[in-house]
């Protein structure tokens, strides 16, 4: 019998959704709130003018960070994935950052830059560049050697190979470097403001000082619904960019 991936993914979500209420119902909401009571405070968030104004202004500082990480993270990259010296040079320090949380390093950042817009694309730059630069390294590593050979045997130079041959090869996987990447850079972003209490992130700190964590959860929603529409947009213009590339990252 041929599997519905789309009926198979509801019937998850709504499995989930029924232990959660049965859950929340034993417990209490000061400790889970159900679905019903996280949907009613959702409503009331949606309707909340600060909660907008701090997700913008999250937002716009985390997109700063996430466009430098992307911007040195894709070049250094492909030169690491390419030029063996230069991966000789950054790949320690690539394999240190990449397993520091945001956590551990907002203290120490505060101290250095304080509270301000410094802080928070530093902080997004510093944990995003490094997944970035990763992915792009082990893309560009895996280029055939033959679609290089064949531009080779065409009299093409280097920036011609560069051009024709890398770059639509690593297509895809750009992309979802990008994904990845604006994940991990909402994570840290949200981390630095719950640590100084600012904008979304100090409004997700104090909703985990309510009586009842139906507020907490529908900011966390909000997260959630924002990180998937981003994702799913990268996704689209991927693949209505380079739809001869979409089969290869369906699953990714």
């Amino acid at each position: 019998m041929k599997s519905h991936p789309r009926l198979l993914n509801l019937l998850g979500i709504l499995l989930v959704l029924v232990l959660w209420q049965m859950a929340g119902q034993r417990l209490g909401d000061a400790l889970l709130a159900t679905p019903v009571q996280v949907g009613r405070a959702l409503v009331e968030t949606l309707s909340d003018g600060l909660v907008w104004a701090g997700l913008w202004r999250m937002m716009w500082q985390m997109m700063i960070g996430y466009l430098l990480a992307l911007g040195i993270g894709v070049p250094l990259g492909i030169a690491m994935g390419r030029i063996p010296s230069v991966d000789a040079v950054v790949k320690p320090w690539a394999s240190m950052f990449i397993v520091v949380s945001a956590a551990a390093i907002v203290p120490l950042f505060i101290i250095l830059m304080g509270r301000g817009l410094l802080l928070s694309t530093s902080i997004v730059f510093v944990v995003t560049v490094w997944y970035v630069v990763i992915a792009i390294t082990e893309a560009a590593r895996s280029v055939s050697p033959r679609l290089l050979n064949v531009a080779h045997s065409f009299a093409a130079d280097d920036f011609k190979r560069f051009r024709y041959v890398i770059l639509p090869a690593l297509h895809p996987y750009l992309m979802i470097a990008a994904r990845v990447g604006f994940v991990h850079a909402l994570r840290a972003i949200v981390t630095a403001e719950m640590f100084i209490g600012a904008d979304y992130g100090g409004l997700l700190n104090n909703a985990g000082l309510d009586l009842s964590t139906a507020p907490l959860f529908a900011l966390i929603v909000i997260l959630m619904m924002v990180s998937i529409s981003a994702t799913k947009l990268m996704r689209w213009i991927a693949d209505y960019a380079a739809p001869w590339y979409a089969s290869r990252t369906r699953d990714r």
